[in-house]
């Protein structure tokens, strides 16, 4: 069977990139176009082609996909392209990048050109910069050329590092791999748009209600200073905390923050409506989460974005990782773990330092990932290290070993036994 190694060229701007909406979005925003394409058919020359739509569309489809393994890195980006936006679905699909990660582990770079470096297949090149913002009517005839010969290389480089990771890596996990593209690439998932919007209203509603009961705007419960104004014009003084990031005091605004929840037993029942209404209006990943499933459905089928590899364990990764395990407290079976698919609201879910409410299990969006120390997550998410609590972008840039959390004591479940007990 044939092996075509493959590479998409797309145009991107400052705020059209994936580093600024995800990979189903930005494939299927009208303002997605391809460049260009880099095809090689086993150990052959690679070809360039650049031209309209309909003109790629006819040049791809000069290759035998339905009888040919297609090989990319990042095949989760190329694999969806090339059946989303043209049709075309291969028989199998190889991905150097997944290969990376379970060989090399997640704690070390997986890009293409921290692979070739690695394996010394080639250096990747750099004109991609030069594509910022350039639609492909408007490159230079010289820069095209270029961004071929740049795209070329990446395919070269591709075809290099497979050849060589083949050697030792079990073809079962290959199918494994293919299995988990499809996921994505080959989505078959329909949502329901009309349920969707009948929830989204009804959680619109509902936010209405609680608004209308406690006089206040959606400004004062969604600004900290204008909802602390609120609670000082009932004669309560806001509750504060010192911030972890920044160690300077902060409103303790946060769900799991003591000095709100307490606030829910106030004597006043307009503080507690108060109260129950930001604790309403600050979970909008309800809504969020809605709005996000009828915009994917009306540009398609969800796609499900499963990462093969994902943790050091080698278990899988990314929005829908059913199987990551969490400590929780409850009434029923005291300290236990669960899959975090199955923590209920009634669990008090264990954060390193102690066990906290929860807003449950939600969806709050596709974003892109990184990983470091084994733990996979987007960029901003917060992680503790050796360098205090910083961003997973900031402790990979900058080497720091993220802690281990530790586990609780006798003291700690005892607080979360009279935590309960209050409720």
């Amino acid at each position: 069977m044939d092996i075509i190694t493959i590479d998409f060229e797309t145009y991107y701007d400052k705020d059209f990139s994936l580093s600024k909406i995800t990979t189903e979005e930005y494939i299927r925003d009208p303002l997605f176009e391809v460049i260009g394409v880099a095809v090689k058919v086993n150990d052959g020359e690679t070809e360039w082609f650049s031209g309209a739509y309909k003109e790629v569309k006819a040049w791809l489809h000069k290759f035998d996909w339905a009888n040919s393994m297609s090989l990319a890195h990042n095949a989760m980006f190329d694999g969806a392209i090339l059946n989303w936006k043209f049709g075309i679905k291969p028989k199998v699909w190889l991905d150097t990048l997944c290969m990376g990660r379970a060989i090399h582990g997640v704690e070390v770079g997986g890009s293409l050109k921290a692979l070739a470096e690695r394996y010394g297949v080639g250096e990747k090149g750099t004109e991609i910069v030069n594509a910022l913002g350039v639609h492909r009517k408007d490159f230079p005839e010289d820069q095209l050329k270029r961004y071929g010969d740049y795209c070329i290389n990446d395919v070269e480089l591709t075809y290099k590092l497979f050849q060589k990771m083949l050697l030792n890596f079990p073809k079962s996990e290959l199918k494994l791999i293919d299995v988990t593209l499809r996921m994505f690439t080959e989505p078959m998932l329909e949502l329901d748009t009309n349920t969707l919007r009948e929830h989204l209203k009804e959680v619109q509603e509902k936010k209405a209600e609680l608004l209308s009961e406690c006089g206040v705007t959606v400004d004062d419960l969604m600004s900290n200073p204008k909802f602390a104004e609120a609670l000082k014009n009932l004669g309560v003084t806001p509750p504060i905390k010192i911030s972890l990031t920044t160690g300077k005091e902060a409103f303790a605004f946060a769900k799991t923050d003591e000095g709100l929840l307490a606030l829910q037993e106030h004597p006043d029942w307009r503080v507690q409506g108060l109260v129950a209404a930001r604790l309403g209006m600050k979970s909008t990943l309800e809504e969020t989460r809605t709005e996000r499933f009828i915009s994917i459905a009306e540009r398609g089928a969800l796609p499900v974005p499963i990462k093969y590899y994902a943790a050091h364990t080698g278990r899988f990764g990314g929005c829908l990782v059913a199987d990551t395990a969490v400590v929780v407290y409850n009434n029923q079976n005291g300290v236990e773990e669960k899959q975090i698919v199955n923590v209920l609201l009634d669990d008090l879910v264990w954060d390193g330092e102690q066990f906290v409410p929860h807003e449950g299990v939600v969806f709050s969006g596709f974003s892109e990932v990184i990983e470091w120390c084994g733990v996979t997550g987007t960029e901003d998410h917060v992680v503790f290290t050796d360098a205090g609590e910083i961003s997973l972008r900031d402790a990979m840039q900058g080497g720091s070993a993220i802690t281990i959390a530790r586990s609780p004591t006798q003291n700690d479940v005892d607080y979360a036994r009279k935590f309960v007990s209050r409720y």
